[in-house]
């Protein structure tokens, strides 16, 4: 019984996360269909993230009895894969698209590719390890797949958008890896100062979340992509405003 209320605790954080981004995202409305296929995106990328794992990495070589050096190479190594299955895919769909055009998006897109990334993995881990893993991983690593992800994509967004430069991208992914991979060590040593480090940086993530969406938010008022300030959008319904009406002429709502 504990299991089934573990499941169903990490699918209702996870929807809850995903619906306070959309609910409060105050620019043009997405897309229903893209949001489902960046969600798509990100468990299709746990499971080809598994098999490159499994054909490449030794589970011995992240086993708690390996020596250190050992277990950080490997987890190092699965960070950068897991988190180039999770970015890449979403970014070459994404970035093209008109749709992507606020900075908030860059935030929202991802770190539901993240959640459909981690979302899948914390299940499996509950049913395969038990239901104490499950509760631990619901209360300390439920956001940290949509943080971490969510943190390249506001880059990639920023970049092109705001024409930052796009080596920033490429260096927020490698801290993005390298920051994976030190929660997999921590996690993996069965130490308690390393395990400390892990917590420290999912928690951290998860703050830095959302700072980086209340941030978005505060750049898309700016440049007049939000319904708050310019009124470019209706707040309601997400139809365009752009005789910058105080309500909208489409809902009627106060835009």
């Amino acid at each position: 019984m504990l299991l089934l209320f573990v499941i169903l605790g990490l699918i209702l954080i996870s929807v809850a996360l995903a619906t306070f981004f959309i609910v409060n995202d105050r620019g043009e409305r997405e897309p229903i269909g893209a949001l489902w296929i960046a969600f798509g995106l990100g468990s299709a990328g746990g499971l080809v993230a598994a098999i490159i794992e499994n054909m490449t990495i030794p589970t011995k070589s992240y086993s708690s009895t390996a020596p250190l050096l050992t277990i950080l190479i490997a987890s190092l190594a699965i960070g950068v894969i897991e988190e180039a299955c999770k970015f890449i895919p979403l970014s070459i769909f994404i970035y093209p698209k008109r749709y992507f055009n606020e900075h908030t998006d860059g935030i929202v897109y991802f770190a539901l590719a993240g959640l459909g990334f981690g979302l899948p993995e914390n299940i499996l881990y509950a049913v395969q390890f038990g239901a104490a893993t499950g509760l631990k991983r619901l209360l300390l690593t439920p956001f940290f797949h949509a943080a971490i992800t969510g943190m390249v994509g506001f880059m990639l967004i920023r970049s092109k958008l705001d024409h930052r430069p796009r080596a920033w991208v490429a260096l927020t992914l490698l801290l993005a890896m390298v920051l994976h991979g030190l929660y997999d060590f921590g996690l993996a040593s069965g130490q308690n100062v390393y395990s400390i480090m892990s917590i420290s940086i999912t928690l951290g993530m998860s703050l830095v979340l959302f700072w980086l969406y209340i941030t978005a938010t505060d750049l898309d008022q700016k440049a007049g992509l939000s319904s708050v300030g310019h009124n470019d959008y209706c707040r309601h319904c997400g139809q365009a405003n752009p005789e910058h009406h105080l309500y909208c002429i489409e809902c009627g709502q106060r835009a």
